[in-house]
């Protein structure tokens, strides 16, 4: 009976394997290596130590790129008319807020969860992000 049992759960697994998802698959970075860390002035375990969000600057006026990031994240992304401790060129560029709060965040002022990271990771990765960092108002 055992001789019997074995081919049939491998056929059944191989039929798994063999399915397909019509979803795309979630673009998660797979390891650190993979996430631009260069580009993020904090890690996974230090980026909710800030005063609600870290910031990063956008083209001003480039709606599609805009769009493409509000598509990337699940949280509301909040403009800001200063350069930012990012330094945004202003007019070119504009200041956006990425929120730490109690979803993006495992607790105040400590890691992010791996969704948010994996979030600003995949931000981090467009060309024309050179810099997030933690957003400290004096």
């Amino acid at each position: 009976m055992r001789r019997f049992a074995t081919p049939g759960l491998f056929f059944a697994l191989l039929l798994s394997c063999a399915t397909t998802s019509r979803e795309e698959p979630a673009q998660v970075p797979a390891s650190a290596s993979e996430c631009p860390t260069h580009k993020l002035d904090f890690t996974q375990e230090t980026g909710c130590r800030n005063d609600g969000s870290v910031e990063f600057c956008l083209p001003t006026g480039d709606e599609a790129l805009l769009a493409r990031v509000r598509q990337i994240t699940s949280t509301s992304l909040q403009s800001g008319a200063s350069r930012g401790r990012v330094g945004c060129n202003i007019p070119e560029e504009t200041l956006y807020f990425f929120p730490t709060g109690d979803t993006e965040c495992v607790s105040r002022h400590g890691a992010l969860t791996p969704a948010a990271w994996a979030t600003l990771c995949r931000i981090a990765e467009l060309p024309v992000i050179r810099k997030i960092t933690p957003t400290w108002y004096e």
